[in-house]
C-alpha cells in the first residue's frame, strides 16, 4: 500500500556550478527554486492498478522516483507498506562493467535477497529475459532493449508487493513488450499493487483501474482511468488542435512486417469506391469495414481487432473491439484472420471522419499493429439536427 499526503519536491537551480559552492560557504541563497511537485495526495491499495499521465515535465518521473525511494520529498508524508520494485531509468542499479549474470546477483542483493534465494531465482530470470546467449557479456555491450529485458526480469521475478513502471518499457522490442504486459496483467490478477506511467493512453485505460493526471507538478484530475484519460485527451486536442492525417487509399496496403509478430494486411470499406474524394455516407446508411490480418503462429484467441470512428477534429465518436465484445476472428488459413465490422444504421451526423484500426491481444492492452486516421469518409445528414450523432427521440405533451 502507498499513501501520499501533501507530497512536494523543490529543486535548486543554479545559474553556474560555482554558485552552489558559494551558497554553501557564505550561507546566502544563490539559487532559484523550481517546484517539481506540489500537494500530491493519493492512495494505492493492494490489488489496485493506478496510471500516471501528463505532459513531459509535468512531474511524473519525479513522483515515481519519490515513491520508489530513490529521492526524498521536500515536504509531505509518504507511507509505503510492502516491498517495492521500480523500473525507472535504463541501467539504474546496474554496473556497466559487470556481466549480465553479475548484475542479476547485484540487483537481487539490492532487493534484500540472500545468496541462496538469489541463486534459486537466477534460472527463471535468465529464461524470462531470453538473454542466455549474452548473460556472461559485460552490460556495457548490451543494447537499450537488452537493458530493459534484464531489469524487468530481475525486478518482477522477485514477486514484489508493489511494482512501479515508467516509460522505460517503450524501448523494448514488440515481442518483449507483450511479455511484460502479460506479466503485469498477471501481477494485477494476483492482487498486487501496480503504478504504471505511460504516454500510451490506450494501455493506461485498459491496464489501470484509476489514474492521476499531473499538470505542472499538481494533480489536475484523479479518478477512474477511462475518465482521466478522456479528460487528458480532450485537453491535448484543444491545446494542439490535433487533426488526423488520413491515408488517400481505401484499401490499405500491407506494411513491412519487420519486428512484428502479427500485422494488419488490409482494411477496406465495403460497398464504396474511391473516386477522387473520400466515400460519402448518409446518416442511417449501413456502414461496413472488412479487416484482414496476419497472425502467424499466435493462437487465434490471442488476436483481436479494435475499430474507432474519429471525426477530423480528433474526437473519438465510437470505438469497439472483438476482445471487449467477446468475439473471435475468422480463421482464413495460412496464418490469416478476418472480420467484418458492421454498423447497421450509421448514426453520425454531417462531417469528415476516419478510422483508427488496432490489432491487439487478448488482454486488450498490447498492440501488435495499428492503422491510425485511415480510410477517410464523409457523412451527410438528410435531417435538420446538430451535434455528433443522431439520437432517436420524440416530443410528448406534458402530463
Amino acid at each position: 500500500m502507498i499513501v501520499a499526503e501533501h507530497l512536494g519536491k523543490v529543486y535548486r537551480r543554479y545559474a553556474r556550478p560555482l554558485d552552489s559552492l558559494l551558497e554553501m560557504l557564505f550561507r546566502r541563497p544563490r539559487h532559484t527554486p523550481f517546484v517539481a511537485l506540489q500537494d500530491i495526495n493519493f492512495e494505492l491499495h493492494r490489488g489496485e492498478t493506478m496510471g500516471v499521465v501528463g505532459d513531459n515535465g509535468a512531474g511524473k518521473s519525479t513522483l515515481l522516483k519519490i515513491l520508489a525511494g530513490t529521492i526524498s520529498p521536500s515536504s509531505g508524508r509518504l507511507t509505503v507498506q510492502g516491498r517495492v520494485s521500480a523500473i525507472l531509468e535504463l541501467g539504474t542499479g546496474f554496473h556497466p562493467d559487470f556481466s549480465g549474470l553479475e548484475n542479476i546477483r547485484l540487483g537481487l542483493a539490492l532487493q534484500g535477497l540472500d545468496e541462496a534465494e538469489a541463486e534459486a531465482l537466477i534460472p527463471e530470470i535468465i529464461e524470462f529475459s531470453e538473454l542466455a546467449a549474452f548473460i556472461d557479456q559485460p552490460l556495457k555491450t548490451y543494447s537499450s532493449g537488452m537493458y530493459v529485458r534484464l531489469a524487468f526480469s530481475v525486478l518482477t521475478c522477485t514477486d514484489p508487493d508493489i511494482l512501479i513502471v515508467d516509460e522505460a518499457l517503450a524501448v523494448g522490442d514488440v515481442h518483449f513488450q507483450k511479455k511484460c504486459m502479460d506479466r503485469m496483467t498477471d501481477f494485477r490478477r494476483r492482487g498486487k499493487a501496480l503504478l504504471f506511467c505511460s504516454h500510451v493512453l490506450y494501455q493506461v485505460r485498459h491496464l489501470c483501474d484509476r489514474a492521476i493526471w499531473l499538470d505542472h507538478g499538481r494533480i489536475r484530475l484523479a479518478g477512474p482511468a477511462d475518465e482521466v484519460v478522456d479528460a487528458y485527451q480532450d485537453y491535448v486536442r484543444s491545446r494542439e488542435g490535433a487533426t488526423p492525417n488520413p491515408a488517400c487509399e481505401v484499401d490499405v496496403a500491407e506494411e513491412t512486417a519487420a519486428g512484428k509478430r502479427a500485422w494488419l494486411e488490409t482494411v477496406r470499406l465495403i460497398g464504396k469506391e474511391l473516386r477522387g474524394e473520400p466515400p460519402r455516407f448518409k446518416t442511417g446508411e449501413p456502414f461496413s469495414v472488412e479487416i484482414v490480418a496476419y497472425r502467424g503462429d499466435l493462437p487465434l484467441e490471442d488476436v483481436h481487432v479494435g475499430v474507432v470512428l474519429k471525426r477530423n477534429d480528433g474526437i473519438q465518436c465510437f470505438g469497439a473491439s472483438t476482445e471487449a465484445d467477446d468475439r473471435i476472428l475468422i480463421d482464413m488459413g495460412n496464418g490469416r484472420v478476418g472480420i467484418i465490422y458492421e454498423i447497421p444504421s450509421l448514426p453520425l451526423l454531417s462531417g469528415e471522419y476516419s478510422l483508427d484500426v488496432w490489432l491487439i491481444d487478448a488482454t486488450g492492452v498490447h498492440v501488435y499493429d495499428s492503422r491510425l486516421s485511415c480510410l477517410p469518409f464523409q457523412v451527410r445528414q438528410p435531417m435538420k439536427a446538430v451535434g455528433v450523432c443522431w439520437m432517436a427521440h420524440e416530443w410528448r405533451s406534458p402530463e
